[in-house]
Parts: C-alpha cells; sequence; structure tokens
C-alpha cells in the first residue's frame, strides 16, 4: 500500500509506470502482465499533461492518457527488443455506460450499452499486436469473445488445457495469422447467469 484515498488523477501514471518496471525486470524470460486500467471508467480523472487537452472533454482527455499508456508500452517493448516475441492485445470488458452521457463513452452506431446484451453492451473493440506473426493493418470481422484469450494464450506457452472441466474458449492463433478465416460462429449472451441472445454468424436471436 502506498496511499490509501489515492490522487485517481495519478493512477494511469502510476500503473503505466509500474508495468514498464515490470516488463524491464523480466526482460530475460517469459512474462505475462494483465493491465486492467480504471480509465475510461467514471470518475473520470486525468493527470495535468492530459486535463483539458482533447476536444472531447474530460473523457477524451482521459482516453488520450490510456492511448499515451499504451504507446510507452509499445515504446518499451521495441526498446528491448521484445515486440516481435510478445503479443499485445487491447480490448474492454462491456461498452459505454449510457446512464452517465459525456462521461459514459459511446458505442457509436451500435444499439444500448453497458450492462445489456445488445451489440452496444457486448460488442468491443479488439487490436492484437505482434510484429513479424500478426499482419499489421488488416480488419478482422470473424466472431471472437475475450474468453478465447486463455486458450490462445496455453497454446502459445505450449501448455494443454486442463481436463478438469469444459472451456467455451477456442484458440485465436489460426484466426490472427491467416490461416483460418474464422474459429467459432456461435456466441451466447449472458446477462449473469440468464441467457438473453445467441449469435449465429452474421444472425443474432435476442
Amino acid at each position: 500500500v502506498i496511499e490509501e484515498n489515492p490522487d485517481q488523477a495519478q493512477l494511469t501514471q502510476r500503473y503505466t509506470k509500474e508495468a514498464l518496471s515490470f516488463i524491464t525486470k523480466n526482460k530475460n524470460k517469459p512474462f505475462f502482465l494483465y493491465y486492467a486500467s480504471n480509465s475510461p471508467h467514471t470518475p473520470l480523472h486525468a493527470s495535468k499533461n492530459f486535463l483539458g487537452k482533447s476536444k472531447r472533454g474530460l473523457y477524451g482527455d482521459v482516453v488520450e492518457e490510456l492511448d499515451w499508456s499504451v504507446g510507452e508500452i509499445l515504446r518499451t517493448l521495441k526498446q528491448l527488443k521484445l515486440d516481435k516475441n510478445t503479443l499485445v492485445v487491447f480490448t474492454s470488458d462491456n461498452g459505454p455506460w449510457l446512464i452517465k452521457k459525456q462521461d459514459g463513452g459511446s458505442a457509436g452506431m451500435l444499439f444500448e450499452g453497458k450492462q445489456s446484451t445488445y451489440e452496444g453492451g457486448m460488442r468491443e473493440p479488439a487490436i492484437f499486436w505482434w510484429p513479424g506473426t500478426i499482419r499489421a493493418n488488416q480488419v478482422n470481422l470473424s466472431l471472437a469473445a475475450s474468453m478465447d484469450l486463455f486458450p490462445t494464450i496455453l497454446n502459445m506457452a505450449g501448455i494443454a488445457i486442463p481436463k478438469d472441466r469444459v472451456y467455451d474458449g477456442t484458440n485465436l492463433m489460426p484466426l490472427l495469422t491467416g490461416k483460418e478465416q474464422q474459429v467459432r460462429d456461435m456466441i451466447y449472451y449472458y446477462n449473469r447467469s440468464e441467457l438473453f441472445a445467441i449469435r449465429k454468424g452474421p444472425w443474432k436471436a435476442h
């Protein structure tokens, strides 16, 4: 514990510093870094270097600081010559919190947001970066889910999936490397323990 009731405007800076330190300390061995930022969840806070700098108000300031944070991680991986041996995944856990209005984000053309099983609540951006392994500047519209990350990372590490239960995830590497056009054609949409929707290919029953 370094501080109780911390200055939340410093959280992204502190997370970034800790992430870079972790990467540097582990540069000579395999590592897994899970960086779950508070931003841009409410309440919104940006450090003085980003406060008031964007055209989107405080929400935009917070997003720009998060963008800077990710950039620092990628820059460090390149400097340490780890970029061609490291998979970086950027994604989110849910859509915008619409009741927060300007502070809650936007799903663009997608309907609804957080705590719904419509596309605006569940469909998230996902960026995979691995120079030399994943081709740059490509967009793939195939179905995938965050639960696919577990078997994907196990596959990369050469570890067999445990046999003591059934896993819903699928290894994404054939999709990411262009060897397959899709690795799943169906996703179930749950709100807590209740099934609300099923997506199969381009079709969705809600």
